[in-house]
């Protein structure tokens, strides 16, 4: 068909138009290629939270739980996967500022390595912990902490603990309880527990003073032990043997008056399992040794005798295969000699069993050996699996007694008097820094009144000895 002159004048803006469209696809195309891409969907944890149910209201939604995706760790492909949190348990929904709130954590790893399973809470460590939360005075706000999950490599996830209400309220007073571990010992522990009134408020009564008159203490499921002061030692062994890296311990102490009022403290522990350590990196069986005394002493007729529990954490007996011992010299001008190796044909044991072990008695004569410093058992075995077994314990010649000619004389007449009364109530000649330590966490010593700017009535001559026992006697 012949194009008309109407045809022809319409076809050039029809060209327009078409370029016009391609135009504006090529920006939109343009523009969609400049977005970010889709993120992938983030590798979260597996939380299952759970509260108690709460007879008031619930906590304001400011503080409600979150249902933003917890941090996760992301390890290389080599390395061992993030743990998997399964639930956190919140012991109250409410709770006053201050009090006390138990945290209890279930988790796994998907790659089987659940024996490096080790917790933090907050600024606290364990499986199981008492949380406090304080409310701030200026806004009456608070900040509930988080939970941190590490397996092998400490490779971890971080997640939040479930919102509870931190009331205004304020308990009346607190229980803390502090632990240390005891010298010479793998698995011994202190514990103190300490009452801490809270100041009364301004114009209002002081509240109505609170005296222990005993202690209650729980370890983790094992049956209460009563004791009539703030201290206990124990023995945590575990029930888990050589089964995991880290020991999960929960510690109670219930406090009561002469009236029967109660008040609670409670404490986590996470323990290093150096076994299982030992066993993990060097593939080696660990015998443990722990020495009756604790610390070495001299009898009149001068040998050092002390029993020692041999024990270790797997599965069947460990039978002893080589025992060799090593002493160590005292110093002369010229240096300590070199120590001296000896094999030994056996102990009076040849084999450790499984659980709490044997014991085993060795004397060390100060008299026969003057020179002797120190003599160290050192002992080889296989376990009933096969494999190498390793362990050590040393028989010390005690510091000599204190004298003025062989000390220096403490002059201060505080720490004086804790000596002289530490004396009287242990009914010892000597006392030593240990002595006088726990008998001032005891509260022993709160009625001592000493004038320091006095002159001493005596003079205290300590000597040197091992760790923390150097003996004490005022100086003649």
């Amino acid at each position: 068909m012949t194009p008309t002159p109407e045809n022809r004048s319409q076809r050039p803006w029809r060209w327009v138009l078409m370029l016009a469209l391609l135009a504006l696809g090529g920006v939109v195309g343009w523009l969609l290629s400049r977005q970010p891409p889709a993120p992938e969907a983030p590798v979260a944890a597996q939380v299952r939270t759970r509260t108690p149910p709460s007879q008031e209201d619930a906590p304001p939604p400011a503080l409600a739980a979150t249902a933003q995706p917890p941090e996760a760790a992301q390890p290389d492909a080599a390395g061992p996967a993030a743990p998997i949190v399964d639930e956190i348990v919140v012991e109250k929904p409410e709770v006053c500022s201050g009090e006390d709130n138990l945290i209890t954590v279930r988790a796994h790893t998907p790659d089987g390595n659940d024996a490096y399973l080790h917790y933090t809470v907050g600024d606290g460590t364990g499986q199981r912990i008492p949380i406090r939360v304080w409310r701030n005075d200026a806004d009456g706000s608070y900040e509930i902490p988080q939970v941190t999950v590490f397996t092998k490599d400490n490779t971890s996830v971080t997640v939040p603990i479930p919102a509870y209400k931190v009331k205004e309220c304020e308990p009346e007073r607190l229980v803390h309880v502090m632990s240390r571990r005891m010298p010479n010992a793998e698995d011994d522990f202190e514990f103190l527990a300490k009452v801490v009134e809270r100041p009364a408020a301004p114009g209002k009564p002081a509240p109505k003073p609170f005296v222990p008159a005993r202690y209650v203490w729980t370890f983790d499921d094992e049956a209460p032990e009563t004791t009539p002061g703030p201290i206990v030692s124990h023995s945590l062994l575990g029930n888990t043997g050589a089964a995991s890296m880290y020991t999960q311990h929960l510690i109670r102490v219930d406090v009561y008056d002469a009236a029967g009022r109660k008040e609670t403290g409670r404490s986590s522990l996470q323990v290093l399992n150096t076994s299982f350590e030992n066993f993990d990196k060097k593939g080696i069986v660990t015998i443990v040794a722990v020495g009756t005394p604790r610390f070495p002493v001299v009898d009149p007729d001068g040998v050092v005798r002390q029993t020692f529990r041999l024990y270790h954490r797997f599965r069947g007996p460990v039978r002893l295969t080589k025992v060799t011992t090593v002493r160590a010299f005292r110093g002369t001008d010229e240096g300590p000699p070199q120590p001296e190796q000896v094999d030994v044909a056996s102990l009076p044991v040849s084999e450790v069993p499984e659980g709490k072990g044997t014991e085993v008695k060795v004397s060390f004569d100060t008299k026969a050996e003057p020179d002797v410093f120190a003599i160290t058992y050192s002992l080889e075995g296989l376990s009933a699996e096969g494999h190498p077994a390793r362990g050590t314990f040393s028989v010390m010649r005690p510091p000599p007694r204190p004298t003025k000619e062989n000390s220096t004389p403490v002059n201060d007449p505080v720490l004086l008097a804790k000596i002289k009364r530490a004396r009287e109530l242990l009914k010892q000649e000597y006392v030593t820094d240990e002595d006088i330590f726990r008998l001032e966490r005891e509260g022993k010593f709160a009625d001592l009144k000493v004038d320091a700017s006095q002159k001493p009535s005596g003079t205290v001559a300590p000597a040197g000895g091992p760790l923390n026992g150097r003996p004490r006697n005022p100086g003649r």
